[in-house]
């Protein structure tokens, strides 16, 4: 499994087919893409056939020319990584260099403070004397504490071992994607009998690909995991088109100012009288219409994410922002409610409601229907606010909210869950 990374969306004989199609699966490229088609046939054209190609033509020009730059910058940083050279020991036990992309399952390799992890790694030996190693894991699972790794005891008691590799062997779980869970044993012959120890392994050994090193000094680590074995590339989703909201509002706009236009159209041929050749004429008049869809919408679109784009990039109230998709720059201005945990990670907590407890009542599943009970009776009187008592009865279980608002003294009482 070659460890070369490549997040490339496109290639060389894909790139024109694959932004044709994704821009042509959207009605309002489509219609313009018919109407143009359609000036090619003499019964049908109403007008000079350039003028209905070139907005069209710009508008997919603009759209391959965004798409090309921002594949470019996938590739030239799937490059970087790629060619980033890493110390790893031969077989002879001399430390030479190799890049990232030609690293296989079985090499050990140096890795030093700052640096980040090319694949997924066990933690043989490091520079630290307890043998434990901090590392960020942001870049893989969005938490920016620290999390903390122990060496193996065996190399990192005799680091010598590392150079005798017929003296011992790693046993891993076959590739999955768990960033949580790892299962293993280091195994090695101490004696002249062949008598062999093993040694259990845990999450607590690993070092994931995308992973940074930051403890001092250097470790020294062996490859279990490569390419597209590794954690993060089993859970990374396979590159996509993005679209934004507004793309769909426009698209669904389209849809109705085309119906609108057919609509128009048939009346239009109605009132004349549906005479001979109808239909030619009921086509002409949709060509004559469609300028009720405006393409300049697309070209000014298009522009305008450019420009948004690039202003984010130099704005210098938002240093070190780098836009890297031109596609949805206008999204981050729709944005209305911004929900993070303790780590700043942006999440989607989807939470099944079990139990509530409260200091008078506890409601479950299936107590729901009391607790909105109780929820509608308090919200349309007031509910229990700085203007109310409430009043717990310990033997009978009831509670009474008592209004104490201008000096009224109702009372209403409602049943404890117990």
């Amino acid at each position: 499994m070659t460890n070369k990374l490549n997040n490339n969306r496109y290639n060389v004989f894909t790139f024109v087919p694959i932004v044709l199609f994704n821009q042509f699966k959207f009605f309002y490229n489509l219609f313009f893409l018919i109407i143009a088609l359609s000036q090619f046939v003499p019964v049908l054209k109403v007008g000079y056939t350039f003028t209905y190609i070139a907005p069209l033509a710009f508008v997919l020009l603009i759209t391959m020319v965004k798409e090309g730059v921002d594949d470019l910058g996938r590739w030239q940083k799937d490059k970087a990584l790629n060619n980033k050279m890493y110390e790893y020991l031969d077989a002879r036990g001399q430390w030479l260099m190799k890049t990232s992309a030609t690293l296989k399952v079985g090499d050990i390799i140096k890795v030093h403070q700052n640096e980040r992890f090319p694949a997924d790694c066990l933690l043989l030996h490091t520079t630290e004397k307890n043998g434990s190693v901090f590392i960020r894991t942001d870049q893989l699972d969005g938490e920016t504490d620290w999390k903390l790794r122990k060496a193996v005891a065996t190399t990192q008691a005799n680091p010598t071992q590392l150079r005798k590799h017929a003296d011992w062997h790693v046993v891993a779980n076959p590739p999955n994607d768990l960033i949580y869970d790892f299962k293993g044993f280091f195994s090695t012959s101490l004696d002249e009998e062949n008598n062999e120890a093993k040694e259990p392994l845990s999450l607590e050994n690993t070092l994931w690909a995308n992973t940074v090193l930051a403890s001092s000094g250097y470790v020294q680590a062996l490859v279990v995991y490569t390419g597209k074995e590794t954690r993060s590339e089993m859970n990374g989703q396979q590159q996509t088109t993005k679209v934004g909201k507004l793309d769909l509002e426009i698209n669904r706009m389209s849809k109705i100012l085309a119906a609108f236009m057919i609509g128009m159209s048939f009346v239009i041929v109605c009132l004349a009288g549906l005479q001979s050749g109808w239909y030619i004429d009921f086509f002409r008049f949709i060509l004559l219409l469609s300028s009720i869809i405006p393409i300049s919408l697309r070209v000014n679109l298009d522009m305008a994410k450019v420009y948004y784009s690039y202003c984010m990039y130099q704005d210098a109230d938002m240093a070190n922002t780098i836009p890297r998709n031109s596609t949805i720059p206008e999204e981050l201005g729709r944005i209305q409610f911004l929900l993070t945990d303790k780590t700043g990670t942006l999440t989607q907590n989807d939470m099944i409601f079990k139990k509530m407890s409260m200091e008078w009542a506890q409601f479950d599943l299936e107590s729901l229907k009391d607790m909105q009970a109780l929820l509608e009776e308090n919200c349309k009187s007031g509910g229990i606010g700085p203007m109310n008592d409430l009043y717990i009865d310990e033997e009978t279980g009831e509670t009474t909210v008592i209004d104490t608002s201008q000096g009224s003294r109702k009372g209403r009482k409602m049943r404890r869950e117990q």
